[in-house]
């Protein structure tokens, strides 16, 4: 009886202890123009700048525990700079508006900052939503003599089991980068 109780006592704590998550890399996915949703608007538009303020630029995931502490992460080599610029290209495209090479001859100029993009699992939850992530950039739209400043965000909250991979962490992140393609055409056509 001994025995069977040490057994039982010692699955009950791999199982509720986890495995530990090792470091890992991913990639992300070129932004693909699923369908076109918004209106037609014909107008020029100049990528003007890209930049990426976050404070570590390689980090898009973590696990925590309920503590907080940090016990692994997930990194990507992607320039979201270069990212963004091609994935606007092709969704201002397919939504109508005009990329142009020329700011002279646009309508508006675009300038996009990266400020916040990172999922995490808190490994210590185990019955209530255990999954976050957060992206949140600074649009500045200038047009003619006007200046307009959004900020575009979006967040994911869910339950998504005892363990995470990094195949769940780059579907999250890909998910949040898709989104705020969307986000950004949605308020470019409403201007």
């Amino acid at each position: 009886m001994k025995k069977l109780s040490l057994i039982l006592t010692m699955i009950g704590i791999f199982f509720f202890s986890g495995c530990s998550y090792k470091n890992s890399s991913i990639t992300v996915e070129p932004y693909k123009v699923s369908f076109l949703s918004f209106k037609n608007t014909h107008k020029n538009v100049y990528l003007n700048s890209f930049k990426d303020e976050r404070v570590n630029k390689k980090i898009v995931a973590v696990v925590t525990n309920s503590n907080g502490d940090n016990l692994g992460y997930t990194t990507t080599d992607v320039n979201f700079a270069a990212w963004y610029k091609n994935a606007l290209k092709k969704a201002l495209n397919a939504n109508g508006f005009i990329v142009t090479d020329n700011p002279n001859s646009a309508d508006m100029q675009i300038n996009l900052t990266l400020n916040e993009l990172l999922v995490t699992f808190n490994k210590s939850e185990l019955i209530k939503e255990n999954l976050t992530g957060s992206i949140s950039l600074q649009l500045v739209i200038k047009k003619a003599n006007e200046t307009i400043t959004k900020t575009i965000s979006e967040n994911i909250s869910k339950y998504n089991g005892l363990t995470v991979s990094k195949e769940t962490f780059k579907k999250q992140v890909q998910t949040l980068l898709n989104d705020s393609v969307k986000l950004i055409i949605k308020n470019l056509t409403n201007i």
